[in-house]
């Protein structure tokens, strides 16, 4: 992609974010003052009556910024590998973390589901190539899918040299999900059920230049082929965690909002 390309395409992928992000930031402001004006203006049996209905325009706020926050990645799926530029990643203290914060949230929600990492004992890290927002919204997508399949589902994010590969014992995917996993194939059952979850998973992957691969039941397999990290390591930093700007707290509100309908995740923790 030539350069201008690409800053358009970063340019529509952070504009349509941030007007997301802005939009529902002032309707979450308005939610909180007519909140508190209706706790001071109506006896406690009104605002009780009342306070469902605030409750489920909050919770469809958060799906609306979750769905935005796809919409503008799906806006420019075709062109992510182009204008992202995948670099240096250490991968093992990214997924324990997120294993962490996603137990850690089903023990909030009171889940029986849960998530491990596993690997050999003699690997301390696991290098490759990759971007950190893409990785998170990735995760993040894996997590959720598993989720909505079942309250009690058990995840293992099993790695192993050049490989990361998401496993959950929940059904599996159907033909129809695999083929639009893999080769980005819409049945009309998909098409009529919608979603954004496994083609934006989909499109993260091949942004990195990470290999796609279902595997055979039981339960849900899915491997990434990890490209190699090519780069010099003696002349740059490898991110890992915590990054500048992606600290544990921003990720751990990214996975709840991820969740939040599934879960009914308090927000501000």
């Amino acid at each position: 992609m030539q350069p201008d390309n690409r800053d358009l395409a970063l340019a529509l992928r952070g504009g349509l974010r941030g007007r997301f992000q802005s939009s529902f930031h002032l309707l979450g402001n308005a939610l909180e003052v007519l909140d508190d004006q209706m706790v001071h203006c109506l006896n406690p049996v009104e605002y009780e009556t009342l306070r469902p209905l605030l409750r489920q325009i909050e919770d469809q706020l958060i799906a609306l910024r979750r769905l935005g926050e796809h919409a503008a990645d799906a806006a420019i799926a075709p062109v992510l590998q182009q204008a992202s530029e995948p670099h240096p990643l250490e991968l093992l203290d990214h997924l324990r973390e997120f294993c962490e914060l996603f137990n850690e949230i089903a023990v909030q929600s009171d889940f029986a589901a849960s998530a491990q990492l596993q690997c050999p004992k003699e690997m301390t890290t696991l290098l490759t190539m990759g971007d950190t927002a893409l990785l998170n919204g990735l995760l993040a997508n894996l997590f959720s899918n598993s989720l909505a399949v079942s309250r009690s589902v058990h995840i293992t994010l099993a790695c192993a040299p050049g490989l990361l590969c998401y496993r959950d014992d929940g059904p599996g995917l159907p033909p129809d999900a695999a083929a639009l996993l893999l080769d980005g194939i819409w049945s009309e059952r998909l098409l009529e059920q919608g979603g954004l979850g496994l083609p934006l998973i989909r499109a993260y992957a091949r942004a990195m230049e990470w290999g796609v691969e279902t595997g055979e039941g039981p339960g849900l397999e899915i491997r990434f082929r990890l490209p190699a990290c090519s780069i010099d390591l003696d002349n740059i930093v490898v991110e890992s965690v915590p990054a500048a700007g992606d600290t544990r707290q921003r990720r751990r509100r990214y996975l709840q909002r991820e969740l939040h309908l599934l879960t009914g995740a308090d927000q501000t923790k």
